[in-house]
């Protein structure tokens, strides 16, 4: 037991849920707020369902992550996870697995996981949401639970943007966007397919129809090398390359390939090519191997496959030859950013590379296809919608707001995610006429984030490790990772140090117990003097 003046808190059983902190009327409770969940862009009490998964109360342990997220299945999968980073435990023998303990629990208890939940009356306001990529559907999931009707415009056959059709599918199953597309259905959200902004719709029609507008329209239009025999035929791009992957089609790329890029579309493509059968894959890029963007567990999978990284080379020239064999020359990138940190790459043209190859990938990024929506909307020198960065309201179009990549330039899914919620709930403010900035941009509450955590009684048991098919097993269309078993999932989850919790602040208790009664867990006493309890 940790003793806090009158206020009693037992650590092995808070999961930092808040509840204490929010009842209590005379600001006396603080909530210190685990590292994990201060680095979850969703805010995730990371914290609580692992502590709940390590009691043994599995299915409150997911009812917990669901109060968070409908897309616990998605990120237990692709999260680039950055609670992880922050783990306390980190400094002890490695990180808790959290993403692998979300996707366990949504996996294992799906009818919590795509529940769908209680809707507000509707309020009769219209909303457009234009794009169904990660940040569109957490849009409209947002928008409609807080009782607005909406409709998802989407250009493509399919919903699901990148999550369908891009992330592959040894990482992201098609099954798991088909379940949560119909959870946003049956919250009686309305879907256009094969309807997009520029090609059969009318941006100022939207305007017109609609109460407000969510733009969340991705950035997946390939950008081009910038060099001498870019466009020579045999170059893909590796959007290009994915989506064709992930809709069945043949491809012929030979038996070598050069991937240039080093993010994690890149990766994906190498992954996809070995998958594939291609003997010899390599990724080239200007970055050095420890500052590529990639998510570092993918490249490690990537080198497990046998895909070679040649890292810190820039191309200079590209030429094919009569047997349609290509030659690259690279240069040595010595920075990729200047001292301002714009991108702004140099080399020594005296150290250089030569590859050949059947076939050249490119895969150095994204840009936003705005084709069909007015300039004013349109930042000229970045190629993004332009809006205010914690409100995401238009400049120009007041009832207009943008988010995920198309706003921020391309980012992980779970940031994707967390832009298009912010977006919802300032669009679903300006509906209301409530103020959009109150609250907004920094944390605000009875919440602690600058506090030690005691690290003492942590004992180096060592990471579990991830379970992943033999590299020989490893398929298209097959999950490379597979889930914990419950065994693995609790083991796991014991590691946690729970560095959350809720503490005495102000010494102004005046023993009304409300924090006390309410707590889920019975976790927090009030020690009331002069009288026996």
């Amino acid at each position: 037991m940790i003793s806090e003046s009158n206020i009693r808190v037992n650590r092995d059983l808070c999961y930092a849920c808040g509840i204490c902190v929010e009842r209590c009327i005379l600001d006396n409770l603080r909530l210190s707020v685990a590292p994990c969940r201060s680095a979850c862009p969703i805010n995730m009490n990371c914290q609580g369902y692992i502590r709940l998964l390590a009691q043994g109360k599995e299915k409150e342990a997911a009812e917990e992550m669901r109060l968070f997220t409908p897309f616990g299945a998605i990120l237990g999968r692709v999260c680039s996870q950055p609670c992880e980073a922050y783990c306390e435990r980190g400094k002890v023998d490695g990180p808790v697995h959290i993403r692998a303990i979300k996707r366990y629990l949504a996996d294992y208890f799906p009818d919590i996981a795509f529940q769908t939940p209680p809707k507000q009356d509707n309020d009769g306001k219209k909303v457009a949401v234009v794009g169904s990529g990660p940040a569109g559907l957490a849009a409209a999931y947002e928008l409609s639970s807080r009782g607005h009707s909406v409709t998802i415009f989407e250009k493509e056959n399919d919903l699901g943007g990148a999550l369908r059709h891009i992330i592959p599918s040894f990482r992201l199953p098609v099954g798991i966007v088909d379940r949560t597309i119909e959870m946003l259905a049956k919250m009686g959200i309305d879907f256009r397919t094969s309807q997009g902004v520029g090609q059969n719709v009318d941006f100022h029609w939207l305007e017109d129809h609609y109460d407000g507008i969510i733009l969340a329209i991705g950035a997946n239009a390939p950008m081009n090398f910038g060099f001498f025999g870019e466009d020579s035929d045999g170059v893909i791009s590796g959007m290009d390359l994915l989506r064709k992957i992930k809709k069945g089609e043949q491809i012929a790329l030979g038996q070598s390939i050069i991937i240039i890029g080093g993010g994690n579309s890149a990766v994906d493509a190498a992954l996809a090519c070995k998958k594939l059968k291609i003997t010899e894959v390599r990724i080239v890029c200007l970055e050095g191997r420890r500052e590529m963007p990639a998510f570092e567990r993918e490249l490690k999978e990537a080198e497990e496959e046998g895909v070679i990284i040649e890292a810190g080379w820039g191309p200079k020239r590209m030429e094919k030859n009569s047997k349609g064999k290509f030659t690259i020359e690279f240069m040595r990138c010595l920075s990729v950013f200047d001292s301002l940190k714009n991108f702004n790459p140099c080399f020594d043209p005296r150290c250089n590379l030569t590859l050949e190859a059947d076939a050249v990938i490119a895969a150095i990024g994204q840009k936003v296809e705005t084709v069909g929506f007015p300039d004013e909307l349109i930042d000229p020198k970045l190629n993004l919608f332009a809006g205010d960065q914690v409100t995401h309201q238009s400049l120009h179009h007041p009832k207009v707001f943008v988010c995920g990549d198309a706003f921020s330039g391309p980012s992980s899914v779970v940031h994707c995610i967390n832009s298009g919620q912010e977006a919802a709930i300032s669009l679903d403010r300006f509906l209301r006429g409530e103020r959009l900035r109150w609250g907004r941009g920094f944390w605000t509450g009875p919440y602690v984030k600058d506090y030690k955590v005691d690290l003492s009684s942590a004992k180096g048991e060592g990471r579990g490790e991830l379970n992943k098919l033999p590299v020989n097993k490893r398929e298209i269309n097959l999950e490379t990772e597979t889930v914990f078993s419950s065994d693995q999932a609790r083991k796991e989850a014991e590691r946690c140090l729970s560095c959350g919790r809720a503490v005495e602040w102000n010494k102004t208790c005046w023993y009304c117990l409300p924090c006390e009664i309410e707590c889920p867990v019975r976790a927090l006493e009030v020690r009331i003097p002069y009288l026996i309890r």
